[in-house]
């Protein structure tokens, strides 16, 4: 017998540890198949409905709903309860004659309502509260989804460079293998100098370790790519390559700073949370002072043992509560110290206002760095290019020595890498402006996500 019992029990155990057991797949595994192309709209889509972090927060706002719901039963509206209760209680030198003393025991029902009518105000004003709370959440939530937009485009972005600069390497490689090759027949024809064909062997060499750092650099790009998506971590992307390369005058600054003021989120977060240090202040200060109240109230019940009628009972409660404390002194303390931190929030808000035009400001002048730079980017990669063309002519024809040839086609891979770079840095930047202005950079409704 003992020995089925251990039997048994060591099947349990392996069965239950082959149900719990949890691999790296199944953290990856999707109800989907990958997907593997992308426009920048679809995958910050699809980013999204697949963060944890934005469901959490759409739980967060949904919980802020209706804790404001609830806010407005309990300020406004009557409250009621409903009880029922059975007892039986012997002392100590009683004595249990029979098992049916224990099933009668005494049994009554009872039911209440209350409502306030008037608490000086103080209802209102905790509603109100909780209605700057909920607007506050809807407008943190509203952020959060754009700045995960932002690291979404980011991601994007790093992904579509990092396969750009392999492509870059790529040539690179190519232009320095058949360099490579045909130094190689002109040396051994005594045509090329022994350093000639060294020089050109390290150019070929040095593109093939650049081209892996690339293919490295895209590998792990592709893989946080796949991760944010719940797929596959070698799943391979195809991503829309369409960049907006159009530079577009800025509006002045007043005009920035003007609709920063009135659109952005922090600022119509900390607006409203000034709003609410008012009505701290109102709520302190009414603590300080007489309170007056009006209830209504109502209640029945009756036993359950017998044919008891049920007992009803209603009326009205009003009157004044005042708290003095000590003769007042410690009221009046408090009043002070009231003053003192609406005051301060009040500043609180000032040196904000103040942090957020420098931030504009800053960000203004970083987008209006990227477009110069894009232009200027433009002409060093055309010029470049044709550099290193017209040196790789006269290098074949001996008119170019091999160092001649090797700085040329490094600007010119350093011009293609700078472009690809700025080509990407430019449109985060320009979503990051238009963030800090404040434009939504992305349209979506809570169905959404």
């Amino acid at each position: 017998m003992k020995a089925k019992w251990l039997i048994g029990l060591f099947l349990f155990s392996a069965l239950t540890a082959q149900g719990t057991a949890f691999t790296v797949q199944d953290a990856l595994s999707a109800d989907e198949p990958p997907q593997t192309n992308f426009t920048l709209d679809s995958f910050v889509r699809q980013y999204l409905r697949k963060s944890p972090k934005v469901a959490s927060q759409k739980n967060t706002l949904l919980n802020a709903r209706a804790i404001y719901q609830n806010a407005f039963t309990e300020a406004f509206l009557p409250s009621f309860s409903v009880s029922a209760t059975a007892d039986k209680t012997y002392t100590r030198p009683d004595n249990i004659h029979s098992w049916s003393e224990l099933r009668h025991f005494d049994s009554n029902a009872n039911a209440s309502g209350t409502w306030n009518l008037l608490n000086s105000g103080k209802d209102r004003l905790a509603y109100q509260n909780a209605s700057l709370s909920y607007e506050i959440a809807q407008i943190a939530f509203e952020a959060f989804v754009q700045e995960t937009v932002l690291s979404a485009v980011k991601m994007y972005y790093e992904l579509l460079l990092n396969q750009k600069l392999v492509e870059v390497y790529q040539a690179d490689l190519e232009i320095n293998r058949k360099q490579y090759e045909q130094d190689k027949v002109l040396y051994d024809n005594g045509l090329k100098t022994r350093s000639d064909l060294l020089s050109s062997e390290t150019n070929y060499r040095s593109s093939q370790l650049s081209l892996f750092s690339a293919q490295n650099d895209y590998a792990n790009s592709l893989t946080a790519f796949n991760i944010a998506l719940n797929q596959p971590t070698e799943t391979e992307i195809t991503l829309d390559e369409t960049l907006n390369k159009t530079i577009t005058p800025l509006p002045s600054l007043d005009a920035d700073l003007t609709n920063a003021l009135a659109h952005r989120h922090d600022v119509r977060e900390r607006r409203l949370q000034l709003k609410q240090e008012d009505i701290a202040f109102k709520q302190g200060k009414l603590n300080t002072l007489p309170s007056l109240f009006v209830d209504l109230f109502g209640s029945t019940g009756r036993g359950l043992n017998g044919h008891e009628l049920w007992n009803y009972n209603y009326g009205v409660a009003a009157g004044v509560r005042f708290d003095l404390g000590f003769f007042y002194v410690d009221k009046y303390r408090t009043r002070q110290n009231l003053a003192r931190s609406h005051e301060n929030a009040q500043l609180d808000f000032e040196q904000f206002l103040r942090s957020m035009r420098d931030d504009v400001v800053q960000t203004r002048n970083a987008f209006a760095l990227k477009m110069q730079s894009m232009e200027i980017s433009d002409l060093r990669l055309q010029a470049a290019t044709q550099k290193f063309e017209a040196t790789q002519t006269k290098y074949k024809n001996g008119l170019m020595s091999a160092t001649d040839l090797t700085v040329a086609q490094q600007a010119m891979v350093s011009a293609q890498i700078e472009h690809a770079r700025l080509l990407t840095d430019l449109e985060i930047t320009k979503l990051r402006y238009q963030y800090a202005v404040g434009q939504n950079i992305f349209e979506y409704t809570l169905e959404d996500l």
